[in-house]
């Protein structure tokens, strides 16, 4: 499996013939990478995906970019973001954006800025044998199928992973993963057991990742 590194970016890019566009080279370089014209568009994707990283290619929506940065910053202000103007963009630095690159320069410098926050993700990332989870991003990688989870799912595979291989009991997870004390009724947990497993099981009717123990609760089995 390939080393984690910032894969998961939001590019806000107009495509345009006489504009320097960084989509395709980006995608080459082995990113994941959601491109949307505007930054109104990014906005809404975010209701289903969490980049690494955002990139913001003003110059080619004709603009400085800081309102849009602005908008980012205020709505996800641990997610950097880059700021790519043109050369003659008068532009000072800016709370909201981490780093401003002014055109022309290469994909390579790009993707060196992108590295630059590559130490930081690595810190965040769970990794129990061929499973990796990002917290921040809720992305979940098993082998080579990578997908997003739910918050909530998210922190039932990170109680797990935090575990150490040992079983759990219903009841603890219940308050870990939902912050309450009240047990009562863990129907929810089980439900949710099944939706993990349905993403991360090649056979979720004969879960082979996440056991049931019988009379104790679940077991992360790596």
């Amino acid at each position: 499996m390939q080393e984690p590194h910032p894969q998961s970016l939001l590019l806000i890019e107009k495509h345009r013939k006489l504009e320097i566009c960084f989509n395709g080279a980006l995608l080459r370089k082995g990113y994941t990478v959601l491109q949307v014209n505007s930054g109104g568009d990014g906005l809404v994707s975010l209701n289903g995906f969490r980049p690494d990283v955002i990139v913001i290619n003003a110059a080619s929506l004709r603009t400085n970019g800081l309102r849009i940065c602005s908008w980012y910053h205020n709505r996800l202000p641990s997610i950097p973001v880059i700021l790519i103007v043109a050369e003659d963009e008068p532009i000072a630095d800016a709370d909201s954006v981490n780093v401003i690159m002014h055109l022309p320069f290469t994909v390579q410098k790009l993707v060196n800025r992108l590295r630059s926050f590559e130490q930081t993700f690595n810190q965040d990332i769970l990794v129990r044998g061929p499973l990796q989870l990002n917290p921040k991003t809720r992305m979940v990688t098993y082998y080579d199928k990578s997908t997003y989870l739910t918050p909530r799912l998210t922190l039932l595979l990170q109680v797990f992973m935090q575990n150490n291989s040992q079983p759990l009991g219903r009841e603890e997870l219940f308050k870990r993963v939902w912050d309450t004390d009240y047990t009562g009724d863990t129907r929810t947990l089980d439900v949710h057991i099944s939706w993990l497993r349905k993403v991360l099981e090649e056979n979720p009717t004969n879960p082979q990742l996440i056991k049931t123990v019988r009379g104790v609760g679940y077991l992360l089995d790596l």
